[in-house]
């Protein structure tokens, strides 16, 4: 689905914006987006519902809307589906519903509102009125028994046919000396008018299977909307120019504003709405800010645009200085830069460019106002198992450049006084083992994994890296070592942060995370302190979601004794907070504000599930506290009774119709449930609040998220039984907590929805290849799911660096159990055919350069096929893998663990469940702008509430505030949320540190807390989350703290 581009008006386009953008050279290729003609009304029930209307509404004039909604959807980037005419305006009205029948759901609150003021302001007349109201109910009670009469004689359009794709099989005989056969091969070409063909029959098939859910995806982006904080603002630094930086929202719009302010005058220096609206990016089928940077000197910001999904940036640079040319754009634009970018102290930039696998790969330095076409090339990378990454150190001393692959990495520096000097050597590469550097004082701070499985801290004398004779005797300089924090089996260290007085530790221990904080004013490291908070099951990050804020903070704050992190949990939104670490106070900078929301009425625990192999498995759920153990619907009004038909009608090949009501095949007793994991790169799965989610969990879900191996939520340990040759550790806990859920009657197979994406794909396709039957609904976006065939193309973006996480199918043992796993290789035609498989949503990005468009293409149009192959009796059961050789049945996943699986008990369906395809425009993080994004959930949301039968009302209604609550000034002042592991209620904030200065016989705090920890899908309330600094599929820190959305 392209992003919308023609809503904003004409008046607003760049001719406002300071800066002049030249046309865009090459333009990736777009998608056509189809709709499904909307069912409008019966002619003849228009107009005695009209009537009615006019009847009520005449009597009574009344604004089109509250201001607060004027506010919120007028400006240029809100979607038009959401404005309605004014209620007194019945004939506007009437086209407009008539236009698209489910706009009358977001109609409806107004409706409602115009109601109840007629009844306050003319109390004489409510009788006449409720004659009026009560006559609508009673045709509105008719409506749906007319509406099955018509269907019931052919007057109903029969639903399309599922889309069909040519099998061109390609064979090849690999290293192995197997024949492999990959009948879909020729989906990658995406300059193919045949692939392009398929892709838009599959899209225009997903809209209209999922075209009755229309009036739910209008209520629930209409709930999403209602929860968003049109005043949000960013934290506020001041740099050395007097000015202070933050971001903002607008109203309504897409892209946020980059702000400054000084006495009393605000200066908005970067507007991206206007920017995207600019004549460069109108077209552009994507827009995203990737990075904006402030000089040293505040006299200069470079910020890069991607505008196609693929993260090659276009970076412009912008006079920031005081005059009449403040906010003038540079000649300087430099392309294909990568989201790092750094300045040194004279103003020299320097940057990382990418190849044609999207690898950064080259360190430049330009210098302002010379051509791009002489920048210094420093250093190059050649091993494509490589990338580049840029830091600046906390100090602002040095410019760090990272040659990393998945389990090692090489560490080099600039000077940013001296820029013009070569990079220097800090740590060479050697395997399996990484560094992370920072600077202080006369040392080099230096966290890593030599010798250690979960990491140690040292530093070095920054004199020792001069010292020729030192360094080649010992390059990695072993002995002038000190140990600032030594390795322990139990505790993870995240990474570390530094003040000038200060060292900050984060550290994590059986999913909890800890922040250690040592006073560098005392001899040795042992005067030190753990913060303390007030949540049992939470997450914080250094700094802030947002990079631009991240580094404005981390350049003021080295010489204070300020740790900014941004704080939050399954039940409280996210605070930004300043901890002062000589007095040991906290205070909230920002706070999140949800309209409506009550936190007292959620709670969370932590469970465990034993594995097929006898390990525990963490798994964190949240939940509605009044709705956990109810019958699906209790307490709820259902929606109307839809017929879904589905199966083989007339001959024609149709996926299940989802239904739209609550289900009546549910257990009392248990709740629907979204079961969401990651599983892979040592990502963490952290407890984030979520806005969005709130539309699930009060409409009954459980939300839960399982903490399986590939990750590594129990240490690095954790990660590496999850990896390479023991990858089906990974599936095999996913589907032991999927089972647990059920056994413990918090869910049953028929009401559980699983969700992954990206890496988290290739979980969800290996779980319901393995395991069809234990679950209802699956969604996945982005996911990695041909992982035989891309490990084997060393030309698709990544593969070889990715060779370090699944491993290189060369290997003969790797490739054994990759094509045990692979979702794409193992696809059951059997299964398929007596529907067994969950309903199925998979959304890809045409310009995605992680998971490449093909792979879900390639997942689908496999599915469809080998379905119809085994009812054709073309293929046998559990032979229908990709090779000749038998690809072996899934199940013996569980025998390679050493355990045995459980064979769900859940029947075949009835009737063909639905298999749906969305591809759109975006690259790997989805939509850009908040409001498409929004509508892109909305869609999602609809298909796991519509799968599962839920609830389609949630339990109690929206409330849409106008009122801003002011960011608190202390922590724990605003709200109170519940941890449910007894039911004592929690502080659900930061709470003070603990007093006594810890030694090193204190040291960690485990035996304190027992678990924590685990991962969601966030807001959308800004689209950074969604990006990633490196990797095919695997996350960076940052991604990895807010990187699932659910």
């Amino acid at each position: 689905m392209s992003r919308s581009t023609d809503s904003h008006p004409p008046e607003r386009r760049a001719s406002e914006h300071r800066s002049s953008h030249s046309p865009l050279g090459t333009r990736r290729a777009t998608l056509k987006t189809t709709s499904s003609p909307s069912s409008t009304p019966r002619s003849d029930t228009l107009p005695r519902l009209s009537s009615l209307s006019t009847e009520l509404f005449s009597a009574h004039n009344s604004p089109a809307h509250s201001p607060r909604f004027a506010a919120a959807h007028l400006p240029s980037h809100q979607p038009a589906s959401t404005l309605h005419p004014p209620l007194t305006d019945l004939a506007a009205l009437d086209e407009y519903i008539s236009a698209d029948p489910s706009a009358l759901v977001q109609l409806a609150p107004a409706l409602a509102q115009h109601l109840a003021r007629f009844c306050l302001t003319n109390p004489a007349d409510c009788g006449e009125a409720w004659l009026l109201v009560k006559n609508l109910l009673q045709e509105l009670e008719q409506l749906p028994a007319a509406r099955a009469e018509r269907d019931s004689t052919g007057v109903a359009s029969p639903r399309p046919a599922s889309p069909e794709c040519a099998r061109k099989p390609t064979s090849v005989v690999n290293v192995h000396g197997e024949k492999w056969t990959d009948d879909y091969a020729w989906l990658t070409d995406r300059e193919d008018p045949e692939v392009l063909k398929y892709i838009e029959e599959e899209n225009a098939y997903s809209t209209s299977m999922m075209e009755h859910t229309k009036p739910l995806q209008k209520m629930l982006y209409t709930e999403f909307v209602g929860r968003v904080d049109e005043g949000e603002h960013s934290p506020r630094v001041t740099l050395q120019d007097g000015w202070t930086y933050y971001t903002k929202k607008v109203p309504g719009q897409e892209y946020r504003l980059h702000c400054r302010t000084r006495n009393g005058i605000e200066d908005v220096y970067l507007d991206e709405n206007l920017l995207a609206a600019s004549p460069e990016f109108e077209n552009a089928s994507y827009f995203h800010l990737g990075f904006l940077k402030h000089s040293p000197d505040c006299g200069l910001v470079a910020y890069g645009i991607d505008a196609s999904g693929n993260e090659r940036h276009t970076t412009y640079f912008m006079n920031m200085a005081d005059g009449d040319r403040a906010h003038d754009v540079l000649p300087d634009r430099i392309e294909g830069v990568y989201e790092d970018l750094e300045f040194a102290k004279d103003n020299s930039v320097f940057y990382t460019l990418l190849d044609e696998t999207e690898r950064a790969y080259k360190f430049m330095r330009h210098r302002l106002g010379r051509d791009v076409s002489a920048d210094d090339l420093l250093y190059h990378e050649e091993d494509e198992m490589f990338f580049l990454s840029l830091t600046k150190t906390c100090n602002g001393k040095y410019i760090l450049l990272n040659s990393s692959a998945q389990i090692t990495s090489e560490t080099r520096c600039v000077s940013t006084e001296r820029p013009d000097g070569p990079p220097i050597i800090l740590f060479p590469r050697r395997e399996t083992i990484r560094y992370s550097c920072e600077s202080h004082a006369d040392y080099i701070y230096v966290l890593t994994n030599e010798d250690s499985k979960n990491n140690w801290l040292f530093r070095i004398s920054v004199t020792a890296f001069s010292d020729e004779a030192a360094r080649a005797a010992d390059p990695t300089l072993t002995d002038h070592r000190e140990t600032v924090i030594e390795h322990r089996d139990f505790v993870l260290i995240e990474g570390f942060e530094l003040r000038r007085q200060h060292l900050i530790v984060l550290e994590r221990s059986n999913c909890l995370q800890n922040v250690r904080i040592v006073d560098l004013s005392y001899t040795g490291f042992n005067a030190y302190h753990y913060m303390s908070f007030g949540e049992t099951v939470y997450s914080l990050w250094p700094g802030t979601v947002r990079e631009e804020e991240r580094s404005l903070a981390k350049a003021s704050h080295f010489d204070t004794h300020i740790f900014r992190f941004t704080y939050t949990s399954f039940v409280q939104p996210k605070q930004v907070v300043d901890y002062d670490m000589a007095e040991r106070t906290m205070t909230v900078v920002y706070e999140e504000h949800i309209a409506g929301y009550d936190p007292s009425l959620y709670a969370s625990k932590r469970l465990f599930a034993t594995g097929v192999d006898g390990t525990t498995v963490p798994v964190s759920i949240v939940y509605r506290r009044d709705m956990l153990g109810q019958e699906a619907g209790a307490g709820v009004e259902g929606g109307v009774e839809v017929s879904t038909g589905g199966g083989e009608e007339d001959g024609v090949d149709n996926d299940q119709q989802l239904p739209c009501s609550p289900s009546a095949a549910t257990t009392p007793g248990t709740n629907p449930c979204l079961l969401h994991a990651y599983g892979a790169y040592g990502a963490f799965v952290n407890p984030i609040f979520s806005s969005s989610r709130l539309s699930l969990l009060d409409r009954g879900f459980i939300y839960a998220a399982a903490h399986v191996r590939g990750g590594a939520d129990m240490g690095n340990g954790w990660y590496e039984e999850g990896k390479l040759a023991k990858k089906p550790n990974t599936f095999l806990d996913f589907c032991s907590v999927a089972e647990h859920l059920c056994k413990e009657r918090y869910t049953t197979p028929a009401q559980l929805a699983i969700y992954g994406r990206s890496a988290g794909g290739l979980l969800i396709g290996a779980a319901i290849n393995m395991r069809p039957e234990l679950f209802a609904a699956a969604l996945t976006e982005v996911p990695f799911v041909d992982v035989v065939n891309t490990m084997f193309d060393s030309s698709i973006p990544w593969t070889a660096f990715e060779w370090e996480e699944w491993g290189n199918p060369m290997d003969r043992e790797i490739y054994d159990v990759m094509k045990l796993y692979c979702p794409y290789t193992n696809i059951r035609g059997e299964a398929l055919a007596r529907n067994a498989y969950p309903h199925l949503l998979v959304v890809g990005g045409m310009n995605d350069p992680r998971v490449a468009f093909f792979e879900p293409l390639k997942f689908v149009a496999k599915m469809r096929g080998e379905r119809r192959r085994y009812e054709n009796g073309e293929i046998k059961p559990f032979t229908d893998g990709d090779d000749d050789n038998e690809a072996g049945k899934v199940y013996s996943l569980a025998d390679m663990a050493g355990g045995t699986a459980i064979d769900s008990e859940l029947p075949s369906r009835a009737t063909r469940p639905q298999l749906l395809l969305r591809i759109d425009d975006a690259g790997h993080g989805g939509s850009s702008g908040q409001y498409s994004f929004l509508e892109s959930l909305a869609f999602e949301y609809a298909f796991l509430v519509s799968a599962l039968g839920a609830p389609l009302q949630p339990a109690s209604s929206l409330s849409m505030s106008s009122v801003l609550v002011p960011a608190s000034a202390t922590t724990g002042s605003a709200r109170q949320s519940r941890y449910q592991q007894d039911e004592s209620s929690q502080s659900y904030s930061v709470a003070n540190s603990t007093d006594s200065l810890a030694t090193d016989g204190r040291g960690h705090r485990g035996g304190r807390r027992k678990k924590g920890g685990q991962d969601a899908m966030v807001d959308s309330d800004e689209k950074e989350y969604r990006r990633k600094a490196k990797g095919d599929r695997g996350p960076n820190t940052l991604f990895q703290w807010v990187t699932n959305f659910f």
